[in-house]
């Protein structure tokens, strides 16, 4: 987040010198930062630049999530970030939507955590029978539809716990691998493996000229289900204390880094 010092010409969305903004893009490390004017969205309201920081992409992302399932009639969904600040916002946003969530954890501490906001169902990948137990509720629920954050040899589980028909959504790397070893028979089975990216979204309600109503939902809902929990803030020479402190502490909150 940051504020607006210089303006180009034509832009396709209007902006002003001295309004705050949520953005996004290549170069975000730095005090000054060029960007395309589709990457940038003003912040509404009081919101603090600390605050606004972590709110556009993990709503919107999430906001995208809902759409999908809801166009696509699908009545629960996987999502394999599941103690992560998104996985929390999928979790309250998606039973607002009514649509039942299995949420994919890698630490038993979590469970309980997020079942107490509201998810219904938390499994932990790293224990014994995780496999089994995935596939046995995503056809009790009829979960057609995951969302996947982790790539690699991860993606081929999901798909093959799923259904009959299912969809795959792949939209994080947190394995540092690319998706591999699909199996064949799960295409025979009419599964789908595809990615998901918000920009595009986004674009799509800017076009539309409906991106005030996008940001006036997100915004009302910043105290509650698409709340950030910022752990600490660092000051830019402090930069590698916060990276340190992210590796460390990934799923307690937010890392903000104070650049001016």
């Amino acid at each position: 987040s940051g504020t607006v010092v210089a303006l180009g010409e034509n832009l396709k969305v209007p902006f002003t010198v001295g309004q705050k903004v949520h953005l996004r893009g290549p170069g975000t490390m730095a005090q000054y930062i060029l960007v395309d004017c589709f990457a940038a969205w003003p912040i509404q309201g009081d919101l603090s630049l600390d605050q606004a920081a972590p709110h556009i992409v993990n709503p919107g992302t999430v906001v995208y999530m809902s759409n999908l399932a809801l166009e696509g009639g699908h009545k629960a969904a996987i999502h394999t970030a599941g103690s992560s600040a998104l996985g929390r916002m999928f979790i309250r946003y998606f039973k607002e939507k009514g649509i039942k969530t299995i949420n994919v954890v890698r630490k038993q501490e979590f469970v309980q955590e997020l079942k107490n906001e509201g998810a219904d169902y938390v499994l932990n990948s790293q224990a014994a029978g995780f496999e089994e137990q995935l596939k046995e509720i995503a056809e009790k629920e009829n979960a057609t539809l995951s969302f996947d954050a982790v790539a690699g040899d991860f993606t081929n589980k999901i798909l093959t716990a799923q259904p009959a028909g299912s969809t795959c959504l792949v939209y994080g790397l947190l394995s540092g691998h690319n998706v591999n070893s699909i199996s064949i028979m799960e295409l025979f089975k009419k599964k789908r493996l595809g990615g998901l990216v918000v920009d595009s979204h986004i674009r799509e309600y800017t076009e539309k000229g409906e991106l005030g109503k996008l940001f006036t939902e997100l915004h009302e809902l910043l105290p509650t289900v698409f709340k950030s929990r910022i752990h600490k803030i660092f000051k830019l020479d402090d930069f590698q204390d916060a990276f340190a402190e992210y590796k460390a502490t990934s799923s307690v909150g937010k890392i903000v880094i104070k650049f001016n």
